[in-house]
């Protein structure tokens, strides 16, 4: 099951799985994206089985009900992703993105968790970021409210250890989709094709944490180990 799939990474990732003969549930907030995203897919992997949700993840109370039906129309669930995510300007931004990104992502995962923890084995995931690995100057909420998802994973990984559930955290860095608009040119940005073959490697592979591409891991650990007053004058975006 993916959740916040009509888009980007998401999309690309329902479609590598389908293409892998895994049975896929695509969730998005539009229904109209979810419709036709459903129908696309269907159409680029005639025999594969893919079935779609809408949900809100900003309405909390619904959560719950919205995925045990999505569930209940894909008849079993081995792997749960979360791909939703905003990174937004302007006075309701801020609200939006902890909402979305941190807020959103626990009640899904936690909906997961239980049903893996039944089940006695399968992974969850969520897309983080490299930017919720150090505070930036650009969209500081943003990187803040990946980070608390960072967190958060990290504590579930360690709950769910002696369950056979697995939990996996996954830092894309540039990745050009939507959302993030215009891509420098250096460090050099991938396709969200490119990105989903990774990531659906990772998951494979049962990885705890990994950044797609790996050598982002090396940008990152770079970043982090820049002293305060260093990083303050860099100021990476």
């Amino acid at each position: 099951m993916l959740v916040g799939a009509t888009d980007g990474i998401g999309l690309a990732l329902a479609r590598a799985h389908l293409e892998r003969s895994w049975r896929v549930a695509v969730v998005g907030r539009s229904s109209s994206k979810v419709d036709r995203v459903v129908t696309e897919l269907r159409e680029a992997v005639p025999g594969g089985t893919v079935v779609g949700g809408v949900l809100d993840v900003t309405q909390r109370a619904r959560t719950a009900g919205v995925l045990n039906g999505v569930l209940a129309d894909l008849g079993q669930m081995d792997r749960l992703v979360y791909t939703a995510g905003v990174m937004d300007d302007g006075p309701r931004a801020t609200g939006r993105m902890i909402d979305v990104n941190t807020v959103g992502a626990i009640d899904v995962l936690e909906w997961g968790a239980a049903y893996l923890t039944e089940a006695g084995q399968g992974r969850l995931a969520a897309i983080g970021s490299v930017a919720g690995d150090r505070g930036r100057r650009g969209n500081p909420v943003y990187g803040a409210s990946k980070a608390a998802l960072h967190q958060y994973l990290e504590g579930l990984r360690h709950r769910l250890h002696d369950q056979g559930v697995g939990v996996t955290t996954i830092k894309p860095g540039w990745v050009r989709t939507r959302m993030l608009g215009d891509v420098p040119g250096f460090p050099p940005s991938i396709a969200a094709s490119r990105a989903a073959e990774l990531i659906v490697r990772g998951l494979d592979a049962e990885r705890d944490a990994f950044y797609v591409p790996a050598w982002w891991g090396l940008v990152s650990l770079v970043l982090r180990a820049l002293p305060r007053p260093v990083f303050k004058r860099m100021a990476p975006p």
